[in-house]
């Protein structure tokens, strides 16, 4: 039950990363253009904005199961496993859309990405996660 709540704190670290890459692209120029002026910019943001929403719809199915007494431990280890995944690449692309400034205190996409290292570890690693969705798949327990 715990690992259900940990799967929405990722998105919320993603949807700062892309708020902050939003403003920051549209406010700083270059080349004469606001960054988000850019095909790449467009394209990164855009991808940032479908794995965000990819992300909650999965919780909110989650919730869903778990309203119903239905959720399995398999379905919370893979948003859990999904999530932080996600949000530690959205982290991750904000930076690079930042550039240098990515990587300051002056910005938070580097204090989100510092946070998301230590989440994915709340309820389990990646690696627990893993082992708990195969065996739910297989059906042996290989811990």
């Amino acid at each position: 039950q715990a690992r259900y709540g940990i799967t929405w704190g990722p998105i919320g670290a993603a949807i700062a990363c892309l708020d902050e890459a939003l403003n920051y692209s549209r406010e700083r120029i270059l080349f004469d253009r606001p960054v988000a002026a850019t095909q790449s910019a467009q394209i990164k943001l855009a991808e940032m904005a479908r794995r965000i929403t990819l992300a909650q719809l999965l919780v909110l199915q989650l919730g869903r199961l778990k309203d119903a007494g239905t959720m399995a431990p398999q379905q919370v280890s893979l948003a859990k496993w999904n999530n932080c995944r996600m949000a530690i690449d959205i982290a991750r692309e904000c930076r690079d859309l930042l550039g240098g400034a990515g990587i300051t205190t002056e910005h938070a996409a580097i204090r989100h990405a510092l946070n998301l290292e230590s989440v994915i570890t709340y309820e389990g690693t990646e690696t627990v996660h893993q082992l708990v969705i195969g065996r739910e798949l297989t059906g042996i327990n290989a811990f």
